[in-house]
């Protein structure tokens, strides 16, 4: 929390890690001040992008919704075109947290020179990536898919 009590989040360190069994991409944590988060990176290192994709997932958060791996799927289909990262929640179903969470995302991207960014949510992520968009001026698009409006501002 900031002196004036804003809610914030820094990355101190990414560290390689080892994604669930089957899931394509690489597998890093961001370490921040708040605790890991867990993600996943999908993106061709042949070609440079500044545009990125954030997956973000339901209130259990994980690497498999929606549609049993919708997101694995597109974000692995499209990593020629733009980069993709899926993150899991550290806390899941708190959504300040989760926001914290995608904004950690944002950050790591706009570190890696990545300028145009889109947030796509399901479900409880529709209120996340609709609460975490305004905070960031990368942020350039929202999709919030069957998405609940609870928590969202």
């Amino acid at each position: 929390m900031t002196p004036d009590g804003e809610l914030s989040i820094h990355i101190e360190d990414v560290a390689p890690w080892k994604p669930p069994d089957g899931q394509p991409g690489r597998g890093m944590l961001l370490r921040t001040n708040r605790g890991d988060i867990q993600a996943v990176i999908h993106n061709d290192k042949s070609s440079k992008t500044s545009k990125a994709v954030i997956w973000v997932y339901g209130a259990r958060g994980g690497f498999v919704g929606p549609g049993n791996g919708l997101y694995t799927e597109l974000a692995e289909e499209m990593k020629s075109q733009f980069t993709s990262l899926r993150l899991d929640y550290r806390f899941p179903n708190d959504i300040p947290e989760c926001v914290m969470d995608t904004l950690a995302g944002v950050s790591f991207l706009k570190a890696t020179d990545h300028s145009e960014i889109v947030l796509v949510g399901h479900s409880f992520g529709g209120a996340v990536v609709i609460s975490a968009a305004p905070m960031s001026e990368e942020v350039k698009a929202v999709a919030a898919l069957s998405s609940q409006t609870y928590g969202a501002s």
